[in-house]
């Protein structure tokens, strides 16, 4: 009813409050799609019954930046596809076609033109986007952003905390624009980064694994879950993570932490190895799930993506700061966390264990010579081939 507060603090459920969930979404037989996408927005967007929890500021602050996206959400992916459309609702629709885009690669183009095709089909008063970009804008809520950050074009500094407001690199003198165009009073019109780095902040989407009923039973596995023989069977089994849990015995009381590996590596995003062009991606994975879950593209987290043309190098300490502010934030003081497998919150909290890449990488990382060994480090003998005499004793034996 118009005007009634929903008092969710006192027991009384979030869900009574949502305005009119789809009745096109759920048949009179009810369809289990429907109930799946509304069990979806209600952990995504931690939309559980909050007295079961008590009185808690901070839960209350939570919902209430979360409600008012949750309940636009609700009200406008419940329209009907069509009129009289009993099997999806516009939201449904969208999810589910934006899932086989990215399951199959399908271009932007080819999105737009299967769209423009459907609509064709579909009856008159179809509510579907007109393209790709009015979509993904639409169901926009239901992911977790991410966040611009200009950067230095020589990677000498990101532009944020006290230099969040500078033109010029103090390194390097650079400007911080790739171009200014300038009126007639030589003000500045307009202004492009030279360089942006795109952040993806680790706290919220930890915090989802533990939200969805899919994945939060698997945040456990690797104590309650795994066979315990002696054998190396999970990471959990390594020297590495026992080390650890005996040297930090209050991280390791709570099951739920996550331990976290790191992996960086350049690619061309273009598929192409004639157009010099190097993005480097920094990806976390979770290792409290399963092993057949681990290294799966599903598990892995985007914490930093640092765009080309050519990679950082051993900058790349600059990016990082974003990742391990991340974590320093995750280890010292956590983030209170809903966990929908025991319907309680809890102190989440991270640690990185190890990092994976390969030689190079290990390097760059590091910012140790790759020439070094790996554990005595100066205390290595090491003695280079002349490239000359190695390749040709390669094409026609010792000289």
């Amino acid at each position: 009813m118009d005007g009634y507060t929903s008092w969710i603090l006192h027991g009384e459920g979030m869900w009574s409050s949502v305005p009119n969930v789809s009745s096109s979404s759920q048949s009179e037989e009810g369809h289990a799609e429907g109930d799946a996408m509304d069990q979806m927005l209600m952990e995504g967007f931690g939309m559980y019954d909050a007295g079961a929890l008590g009185v808690d500021e901070e839960c209350e602050d939570e919902l209430d930046v979360d409600a008012e996206a949750y309940y636009k959400l609700v009200s406008d992916g419940s329209q009907q596809l069509y009129p009289c459309c009993k099997r999806f609702s516009k939201l449904q629709f969208l999810v589910r076609f934006l899932h086989l885009k990215n399951l199959w690669g399908i271009s932007n183009g080819c999105f737009d033109d299967l769209l423009s095709l459907i609509k064709e089909a579909l009856p008159e008063g179809e509510l579907l986007p007109k393209n790709f970009h009015e979509a993904k804008k639409f169901v926009k809520a239901i992911g977790i952003g991410y966040k611009c950050i200009d950067a230095c074009i020589n990677d000498c500094i990101l532009f944020r905390k006290e230099y969040a407001n500078a033109k010029f690199c103090p390194v390097c003198k650079s400007s911080r624009w790739k171009s200014v165009k300038g009126g007639v009073d030589g003000r500045r019109v307009h202004r492009v980064p030279a360089k942006v780095a795109r952040h993806f902040p680790l706290k919220k989407r930890l915090q989802r694994l533990f939200m969805s009923s899919k994945t939060a039973c698997d945040m456990r596995w690797h104590s309650e879950g795994h066979t315990k023989d002696g054998l190396l069977r999970h990471p959990a089994d390594s020297p590495a993570w026992k080390n650890f849990d005996a040297m930090h015995l209050e991280f390791s009381s709570e099951v739920r932490n996550v331990r976290l590996g790191l992996a960086t590596d350049g690619f061309n995003p273009f598929g192409n190895m004639n157009v010099s062009y190097s993005i480097w991606p920094i990806i976390l994975i979770p290792y409290n799930v399963p092993p057949w879950v681990c290294m799966k593209q599903s598990n892995f987290i985007l914490s930093v993506l640092i765009p080309g043309k050519k990679g950082p190098g051993k900058d790349i300490d600059i990016y990082m700061q974003l990742t391990i502010d991340d974590l320093l934030e995750l280890w010292n003081d956590g983030v209170m966390t809903y966990d929908v497998s025991s319907s309680k919150k809890f102190c989440l909290r991270a640690a990185l264990l190890w990092t994976i890449s390969d030689w190079l990488g290990r390097g760059i990382l590091s910012g140790e010579s790759i020439a070094a060994c790996a554990h005595c480090l100066t205390d290595t003998t090491s003695l280079r081939l002349q490239v000359a005499t190695w390749a040709q004793d390669l094409l026609y034996g010792p000289s």
